[in-house]
């Protein structure tokens, strides 16, 4: 009798809409709400480069949008629990986190070292210590908040498990590396123009591949935030930052920042026990009580 209440209660549970259809308003949202970012930047700040208020507000208007978007296609699209997605708690990410961190920080380190040590390139403090240590600080916390957290959430972490419902973990990390660099190029292209495609596609093509590599590793999203939010931060710092002055910038980001796309991934290996399950179809379980949590 309770086996015959339990599949009764299943099949009248409302049927899901289509993978092809979630996936396609989950991106669009995000569109979206970038590009409402992008309207709001101009509107509140025209002609302005990057400062730091118009970072702040950028950071806030992206974050307080995407994540209760993520939250709501999952409940509403996805009637799946949001635990699934593979962002845990703080007490089961904290390893995972650093993991992502240290498999971009480990091969971007050896390279920074490599480059100084041959004489290709030469980094200095362009301001105080009292200036230089609180400013980077709040740019990793922007860049977590603008950049880490809800691209990842969004990418792989709703994107990826959908995707991943329907095909091999090898597979929907292709497929979600393409939405990735379809997203990030056509907001370029918007705000710069055709002539930034060439450049940008394949970088968030590369880059999203990766990403989702170390989310097959890892099993967990906040590995690739971690990765993220190190890559992000460090590039910023040293291009467009203002606080580090670099002579040799050209050989430095063709070493520093290509080594830890090329390592990275095996570097998460060597610091996860197991090697992901590359060719399985994860199913996405209802949660007991019929509703996500």
């Amino acid at each position: 009798m309770n086996g015959m209440h339990e599949r009764s209660t299943v099949s009248a549970r409302p049927e899901r809409p289509h993978l092809l259809v979630r996936i396609a308003v989950v991106v669009a949202a995000a569109q979206l709400i970038w590009q409402v970012m992008g309207w709001l930047d101009g509107a509140l700040f025209p002609g302005e480069e990057l400062t730091t208020a118009n970072h702040v507000v950028n950071a806030l208007v992206v974050f307080v949008l995407a994540v209760p978007m993520v939250w709501a296609a999952r409940r509403y699209l996805d009637r799946r629990p949001w635990r699934g997605l593979g962002l845990t708690g703080v007490r089961e990410g904290w390893r995972p986190f650093l993991v992502g961190a240290a498999a971009w920080g480990l091969p971007g380190a050896a390279a920074v070292a490599v480059c100084l040590a041959v004489g290709w390139s030469s980094i200095g403090a362009a301001a105080p210590w009292t200036e230089l240590v609180p400013g980077i600080a709040l740019l990793a916390v922007l860049v977590l908040v603008f950049e880490a957290v809800p691209e990842e959430l969004v990418f792989r972490g709703y994107l990826f498990r959908n995707l991943n419902t329907a095909m091999p973990a090898w597979l929907a990390v292709l497929a979600q590396a393409a939405l990735f660099a379809l997203f990030g190029s056509t907001l370029w292209v918007l705000s710069q123009g055709w002539g930034v495609l060439a450049e940008r596609l394949p970088l968030f093509l590369v880059m999203g591949t990766v990403l989702g590599c170390v989310r097959v590793v890892t099993g967990n999203v906040w590995a690739c935030v971690g990765f993220h939010l190190v890559f992000q931060t460090v590039a910023q710092t040293v291009l467009s930052s203002g606080y580090v002055e670099v002579q040799g910038v050209d050989a430095l980001a063709a070493t520093a920042f290509l080594a830890p796309f090329v390592f990275g991934v095996p570097t998460a290996m060597l610091l996860t026990p197991g090697a992901g399950r590359w060719r399985r179809r994860e199913p996405d379980p209802i949660a007991p009580e019929g509703l996500p949590r």
